[in-house]
């Protein structure tokens, strides 16, 4: 039987002759000696669960490998060891390098010569302490580079200059004066009332039993006042008892009043007798006619009108963005869904962006179309297009993309209309929700709740170029655009 020395050495292996038979050299041996060596390389190599060699292809080592460390200035495929890393690191710049004196004043900065060859490596000196700050002088032109020799020891640093003073800052320009309102025209006089109808004459009936109350009766003229002084009055006696009441009678004309006479001392009052029972009341007689209203004066002419004062406005500042009414916050956006934003403009001005902006969970590639359109002053709703501005590729999250136009508008309400023609993956822009009326009163009313009032409009189905608005949705939230001022 062969021997086997693997793995503490390779094995001298016997091969058989023709000649041979198979037991000399042994049949099994062979076998034997050829399958432990089969093994032993499988053992070496691994498997590709638990490889032992590192592979020829993206190899992971392990442990501490060890390769040959690559000359100096080395520029090429070979592996960089720990060593060459360390003295590259201690190369000094391109150029050879000249011994190092002491650090004289700076000078003034001049024009750099060109680069001289690279110098041999020297070797790296000690590093000095840090001495005090010194002062830094001017700047001196530069020269030269020398060859690289040893690093000497590091110079003290200078002190950092004063910061110079701040320049005063210019006078703000005067502020133009404010035209003057007109005057109010006068207003007209009114004119004179009518005078007032003569009142019917009637005798007013004696009162009767008490039935079910009948129509008011014509009230009768006043009787004359009869003649006749009144007495002196007496002095109060005391009180008696109170009778009951009787029957009230017809009422007569009233005598004159006659002049008062001096008023006697309170006697002291008597006990209150028992109230007597109401009579019936009588029936109410019919009322007379009423008379008839005077015509109404002819009403004085209307002054003219005074001229009209100066309107205040909201101006545009040049290079500020504006966008519609509403609070700002993040969206995702509908694919082929146009979102109309009302848009106030109180005197005529032109705007020479209109611009979007991703938000900050935005991901993937989209296209939004972007656009301009009137207002219907009878329904409050867009109408026909202004502007179709074409579209913009937005490509980040939180990035601002635009479009150059030059658009006038004249003073009025318009709508911004944004639709994302084609979808990102998280389609995340900058939105608006008009969450009160607006102060441009084309709010729609949501059924629900009193605080879901609308300020947008929406239409499903929009492709390509945009058209005159067709069917609208009332809502209160969606993504929208800003116009750039001149």
């Amino acid at each position: 039987m062969m021997s086997t020395n693997f793995p503490t050495s390779i094995d001298t292996l016997t091969n058989p002759l023709p000649t041979d038979t198979l037991t000399s050299p042994s049949h099994a041996d062979q076998h034997s000696n050829a399958n432990d060596a089969i093994e032993a390389i499988e053992t070496a190599i691994g498997t590709t669960a638990a490889p032992v060699l590192a592979r020829l292809a993206s190899p992971t080592f392990t442990g501490v490998p060890l390769a040959p460390t690559a000359a100096p200035l080395t520029n090429t495929t070979q592996i960089a060891t720990t060593a060459f890393v360390v003295a590259a690191a201690n190369t000094g710049p391109q150029g050879s390098q000249g011994t190092t004196g002491s650090q004289g004043s700076q000078g003034t900065t001049g024009s750099q010569g060109p680069t001289g060859s690279q110098g041999t490596v020297g070797a790296q000196g000690t590093t000095g302490s840090q001495g005090t700050t010194g002062s830094q002088g001017p700047t001196g032109s530069q020269g030269s580079q020398g060859v690289t020799g040893a690093q000497g020891t590091t110079g003290s640093q200078g002190t950092t200059g004063a910061q110079g003073n701040i320049g005063a800052q210019g006078t703000t320009g005067s502020q133009g004066t404010t035209g003057a309102q007109g005057a109010t025209g006068v207003q007209g006089t009114a004119g004179s009332q009518g005078s007032q109808g003569a009142t019917g004459s009637g005798s007013q009936g004696s009162q009767g039993s008490s039935g079910s109350q009948g129509d008011a009766g014509s009230q009768g003229a006043q009787g004359a006042t009869g003649a006749g002084t009144q007495g002196a009055q007496g002095s109060t006696g005391s009180q008696g008892t109170a009778g009951s009441q009787g029957d009230v009678g017809a009422q007569g004309t009233a005598g004159a009043q006659g002049t008062a006479g001096a008023q006697g001392t309170a006697g002291s009052q008597g006990a209150t007798g028992a109230q007597g029972v109401a009579g019936p009341q009588g029936s109410t007689g019919s009322q007379g006619p009423a008379g008839s209203q005077g015509a109404i004066g002819a009403q004085g002419a209307t002054g003219s009108q005074g001229a009209a004062g100066s309107v205040a406005s909201f101006g545009f500042t040049s290079g500020l963005y504006y966008r519609g009414i509403g609070g700002g916050f993040n969206s995702n956006a509908v694919e082929d869904e146009t979102t109309y934003f009302p848009f106030k403009v109180d005197k005529t001005n032109t705007f020479d962006r209109i611009a979007i902006a991703t938000g900050t969970s935005y991901v993937g590639t989209g296209s939004v179309r972007l656009g301009i359109y009137n207002n219907d002053s009878t329904t409050g709703k867009p109408t026909t297009v202004v502007l179709d501005a074409g579209t913009v590729a937005t490509t980040a999250a939180s990035t601002v993309y635009e479009i150059t136009i030059s658009q006038s508008l004249t003073a009025g309400t318009y709508w911004l209309a944004f639709n994302m023609q084609t979808a990102a993956a998280t389609p995340n822009y900058i939105s608006a929700a008009t969450n009160v009326v607006s102060s441009s009163n084309y709010a729609t009313s949501i059924t629900g709740t009193p605080a879901a009032t609308a300020g947008v409009w929406l239409e499903a189905s929009v492709t390509g170029a945009f058209a005159t608005a067709s069917t609208l949705t009332a809502t209160n939230i969606g993504c929208t655009c800003t116009l750039r001022s001149t």
